[in-house]
């Protein structure tokens, strides 16, 4: 396999700036490459213990390549918020998951440098996200993806290449190049799983990859330490273990998703939760962002953000499909269909029956306005126009102009009853004089 030298980061360049600073002697060089550590990002990878392992290494040596490596890949140990923000800002890229709902849930998408748990019944989406985010992760850039391989630990023997082709082929991904960018681990057992993370830091820094993808990682452990007085035992190895892939995922800037199981929740409890992830405190407080995924109706799926530091606890809705997970049950039909009516559209035509309507609606606006200001011309009086003027800018409603001819005629109808009543009263008795003639 043939390693992919990165020459800010290679061990020789990196011993070389730093050998004299920290005190570091020169056959720690050669020490390290036997080992099999050409990127000197693996120093951030493994601990203190582990390096003073390493066959001509001393404690005091791997104390040393330990403090220079987080010094160059890490920063200083105090620093101000505002420049570690803003080194993690410069150093975090997100990618697609292949469903626009989901990358929205998740602030833009599946980020670098953070761990992501998967948790849920079976046959909610769990495999599928992770399939899916394996294709999309190989994206270039510019369409949303890292263009880095991807590491796929598959201990449920769900992989399926087929089925990758087919989601390659909805977001025109040549097969070869997909299939030769996937670096698949079969570990339904244990000690198979053991070995590939120990083998891990190696590939890493090999492939450089910008996923790497542990379904499930309780598998083979609820499988092997059942009984209830290795809890413990098993607990301390899952430890190790997540402590390894969060070293690698922060100093690779690297994306690592495991999907969960979930047992029963038999006892009492506060609030009811038919089911609850497996792995206790020490995967819950592992995982940078924690998602649950429950079934809908049909194929339709709903993931929900249990516990993450920076985003709230919402929920959103997805589709599975065999295409991978999208936001419609058709994805690549759809994309067809709006691509047919965009270049199918008719243009607009100048048509004489739309002149003519157009011809009539403002011949008739012109007409309701001057009956109404005939009708407001009449109904002035004196007393009116010695008022303030009315505001002429006012919405043409037939109900107000319906209402103005009723007082209209109302009023003359008035003014003629009382025209009738004054004409037909009688005339009174003219009054005689006392005085005498």
């Amino acid at each position: 396999m043939a390693i992919k030298k990165n020459q800010d980061t290679a061990i020789e360049n990196f011993l070389d700036k730093n050998s004299k600073k920290y005190g570091i002697p020169k056959v720690a060089l050669k020490a390290l490459k036997d080992f099999g550590i050409f990127d000197a990002r693996v120093l951030s990878v493994l601990t203190e213990s582990e390096i003073a392992a390493i066959p001509n290494v001393s404690e005091k040596t791997a104390v040393a390549l330990v403090r220079a490596a987080d010094d160059n890949f890490r920063g200083p140990l105090f620093q101000k918020a505002a420049d570690q923000s803003q080194r993690l800002l410069q150093k975090r890229k997100f990618f697609t998951t292949g469903s626009a709902n989901l990358d929205e849930l998740l602030g833009g998408g599946m980020p670098t440098s953070a761990i992501i748990e998967i948790n849920g019944e079976y046959r909610t989406g769990k495999t599928q996200t992770c399939l899916t985010c394996s294709v999309t992760a190989q994206l270039p850039e510019e369409q949303g993806g890292l263009g880095r391989p991807v590491i796929y630990i598959d201990t449920e023997n769900s992989f399926q290449a087929q089925h990758i082709q087919e989601i390659g082929n909805r977001f025109k991904i040549d097969s070869d190049n997909l299939l030769s960018n996937l670096f698949v681990v079969q570990a339904e057992q244990l000690r198979y799983l053991n070995q590939a993370i120990d083998r891990l830091p190696g590939y890493v820094q090999a492939l450089d990859p910008g996923l790497i993808v542990i379904d499930s990682l309780m598998a083979p452990f609820r499988t092997e330490f059942h009984q209830l007085n290795l809890l413990a035992v098993r607990q301390k190895k899952l430890g190790r273990l997540i402590g390894l892939l969060k070293r690698i995922a922060i100093a690779f800037n690297t994306t690592v998703i495991f999907t969960n199981q979930v047992m029963a929740n038999i006892g009492p409890s506060g609030k009811f939760i038919p089911v609850i992830a497996t792995g206790g405190h020490v995967v819950a407080h592992a995982s940078d962002i924690r998602i649950f995924m429950k079934k809908l109706k049909g194929n339709q799926r709903r993931a929900k953000i249990d516990d993450c530091a920076w985003l709230p606890n919402e929920q959103t809705e997805y589709f599975i499909t065999k295409w991978g997970i999208a936001d419609d049950e058709n994805p690549t039909e759809k994309d067809i269909e709006v691509d047919i009516q965009i270049e199918q559209e008719p243009e607009a035509v100048e048509s004489p029956l739309m002149d003519g309507l157009n011809e009539a609606t403002e011949f008739q606006t012109e007409k309701v306005k001057s009956t109404k200001s005939k009708s407001k011309a009449k109904k002035a009086t004196p007393e009116t126009e010695a008022k303030e003027p009315i505001d002429e800018t006012i919405i043409d409603n037939p109900l107000l102009d319906l209402e103005e001819n009723l007082v209209t005629i109302e009023e003359n109808e008035q003014k003629a009853e009382a025209q009738t009543k004054q004409k037909t009263k009688p005339k009174s008795a003219r009054k005689k004089s006392k005085v005498p003639a």
